[in-house]
């Protein structure tokens, strides 16, 4: 059973995204083929760079393990542009993981050697980017935004569009950190126009999440979601779990903003583990301030504080400094919630100066507007104002309402460009991705028709079989039964019949009819005779359904009472004479009536009882009720015949309460499920 889940899982994900995991899958198994022949030739060193970029997103030790095996393959000037692209790749994996010290050797290595191919702009490119990604990252924006700019130099045609539009991503990070508003915007439509040409899936991964964190930065929250749900869903078709990583935590930022905290909280959790077992330090960090500004919004000021510490000794250990401001706006913001004025009061200070330094703009508007709040709670209105100036200073300088007026600028001429200049492409890109989505939608429906119809047909036959297989049972069963019921009637009720009239015969020729021997065998022959008769009754199939019982039960009824001049009502619910109980069911019922009705026979001295048997709620209801001389429950011993009847309701998973009253009468009331 285990096995055909799995099987079913896979198959699904298998037909509702067929070509990417199978095309993903194929390549990292022909490149793992590659490698494990070992020949050590170009070839292999090619297989183990490409093993190690198609890790990188998802496995950045057996990525960086590939790429380490590049660089130990012997000199030969033929893998030397290979082993630069090794080097680079290496070196970015190392900043990403805060091993800032590995990062620089890599780096060096990698220009050493590509001075010997001055030539080749590819090469050059993916230098000068890895760099400006590595500077951007430990917060040396500037140094960031020089190596883009030796990038944005290089022959496009020999770099690649998607490489060009890659390029304008990253300066529009560069200038996000320097508070360059206008050109991030810029640049993040120029690369969305790029890659909407080329449809590269995981280029508009990244553009969609840029796109979505500058609409977050304008509270514009609808659009920002919808950007980062575009995004997101490129990262798991591409199975990209860094990308996806750095997606989840920026919704997490939108439900935090709008007050669902809870929904916030699961997203950075998420990110915080994917970043943990990726071993991503500046992305861990970046989750875990944004867990404490959840916190801190939640009220949990301590826990708040707790976060921001974290992610400040992590971003630290990394290297990384350019959210040392803003962490330390945070920390001083929640330190003045839980009354540490003296520490709060430093931090506030340090960054609003830090950031002041630096020209983060956005972090120094923050940092002056919580320093304000400081001089105000204070009672230093003086230093409040000051505070504040700085603050709009900063806001009128950013120029937030220009921005988004920009925005709308950049949106409304990108999709007046694309209609007017690409329509005749598109459409002809439209058509033909129709046509293919369409022989999907048909390859998919059918497999799963026959998938459906396999499943539809194995549950048909495997019903058929239990079904066959447990009437054959039955019959067996029935059969067998009969047959007990036969041997026991004629053989040994014959034979119980035969001494009990031998019995009667002997007492006859005794000249008193008073031996007690010949007096205990008959009367034991005629109890064995009359509980033969129950068990071969019990016994025979057909008299399965309960109708039969009843009968059995009130001819038993008759015999019992009207002797002994005891009127009775027998009421029966309707519906219940269909029932059908099993074997043991129907024995113990019939016994514990019996049993109920000798003791108010024999005991209670009553005059009349009320018999009712109902059916509700799949449950069994019996209830005999006396108005005889009834007993003291505390006082009476209870004695086998009433021991007997609460361990028959056990047996049939019931429950059997007695209730009786002195001179009131005596009330037995059994419960027992049907099935």
């Amino acid at each position: 059973m285990k096995n055909s889940v799995v099987f079913l899982i896979c198959l699904f994900l298998w037909v509702s995204n067929p070509d990417q995991l199978v095309a993903q899958q194929a390549l990292i198994d022909s490149l793992q083929n590659i490698i494990s022949k070992n020949n050590q030739d170009t070839l292999h060193l090619k297989a183990l760079v490409n093993l190690g970029i198609a890790l990188e997103r998802t496995n950045l030790q057996q990525s960086k393990a590939n790429f380490l095996a590049a660089l130990a393959m012997k000199n030969n000037p033929d893998f030397n542009r290979l082993k630069a692209t090794a080097a680079i790749r290496l070196a970015g994996n190392y900043s990403a993981t805060g091993s800032l010290d590995s990062a620089n050797y890599y780096f060096e290595k990698a220009e050493s050697i590509i001075k010997s191919y001055p030539s080749d702009h590819k090469l050059a490119y993916n230098l000068y980017s890895g760099l400006g990604i590595h500077f951007n990252r430990i917060g040396k924006a500037d140094l960031a935004l020089d190596n883009y700019k030796k990038a944005s130099v290089l022959d496009p045609s020999l770099i690649g569009l998607d490489n060009v539009a890659g390029l304008y991503i990253n300066m529009a990070n560069v200038y996000q950190s320097l508070d360059d508003q206008k050109l991030r915007v810029e640049s993040a439509y120029k690369a969305l126009e790029i890659f909407e040409k080329t449809q590269n899936k995981t280029g508009l991964s990244f553009v969609y999440n840029l796109l979505g964190s500058i609409n977050y930065q304008l509270k514009n929250y609808s659009e920002s979601e919808k950007y980062f749900l575009s995004s997101l869903e490129y990262r798991k078709l591409l199975n990209d779990r860094r990308g996806e990583a750095v997606v989840l935590s920026n919704i997490g930022n939108i439900y935090t903003d709008r007050g669902s905290y809870d929904q916030a909280i699961e997203f950075f959790i998420q990110a915080s583990e994917i970043n943990e077992s990726l071993g991503l330090k500046d992305q861990k960090g970046i989750a875990l301030i944004n867990l404490g500004k959840t916190y801190e919004k939640m009220g949990d000021y301590q826990k708040a504080l707790g976060q921001f510490k974290e992610a400040q000794k992590i971003l630290n250990e990394a290297g990384i400094s350019k959210m040392d401001a803003l962490l330390l706006t945070d920390i001083g913001k929640v330190q003045r919630m839980l009354s540490m004025d003296q520490e709060s009061y430093a931090n506030l200070l340090k960054s609003s100066q830090l950031a002041e330094s630096e020209k983060q703009y956005f972090d120094a508007i923050t940092a002056f507007k919580n320093l304000k709040e400081y001089y105000q709670e204070k009672g230093r209105y003086q230093e409040a104002l000051m505070a504040q100036t700085k603050e709009y200073t900063y806001r009128d300088s950013v120029g937030m309402e220009a921005l988004r007026a920009q925005l709308k600028e950049f949106e409304s001429k990108y999709a007046l460009d694309l209609k007017e200049n690409e329509i005749n492409l598109l459409k002809a890109e439209k058509e033909l991705d129709k046509l293919e989505l369409s022989r999907r939608k048909a390859n998919q429906n059918l497999i799963m028709a026959i998938f459906f119809f396999l499943i539809l047909l194995a549950g048909i036959l495997v019903n058929k079989y239990r079904i066959v297989g447990k009437t054959k049972r039955l019959l067996e069963v029935e059969r067998l039964r009969n047959a007990i019921a036969r041997d026991l009637h004629d053989d040994l009720g014959s034979t119980l019949s035969s001494i009990h009239i031998l019995s009667q015969m002997a007492l006859q020729r005794e000249t008193n009819g008073s031996n007690p021997v010949f007096s205990k065998i008959n009367t034991q022959t005629a109890t064995m005779m009359d509980k033969l008769s129950d068990i071969v009754w019990s016994i025979h199939p057909d008299n399965d359904n309960l109708d039969q019982l009843l009968s059995k039960m009130q001819e038993f009824a008759a015999e019992m009472l009207e002797p002994k001049e005891i009127t009775y009502e027998f009421e029966v619910s309707e519906g219940a004479k269909e029932i059908k109980l099993d074997l043991e069911k129907r024995r113990n019922l019939f016994l514990i009536f019996k049993e109920a009705l000798n003791n108010a026979a024999k005991y209670a001295d009553s005059q009349h009882l009320d018999i009712r048997l109902t059916v509700q709620g799949g449950k069994l209801n019996l209830l005999i009720k006396d108005d005889g001389k009834g007993f003291d429950q505390t006082l009476i011993k209870k004695g086998n015949g009433l021991f007997n009847m609460q361990q028959r309701a056990q047996m049939m998973g019931g429950n059997m309460v007695i209730e009786s009253f002195p001179e009131i009468g005596t009330s037995i009331q059994l419960s027992a499920p049907i099935a």
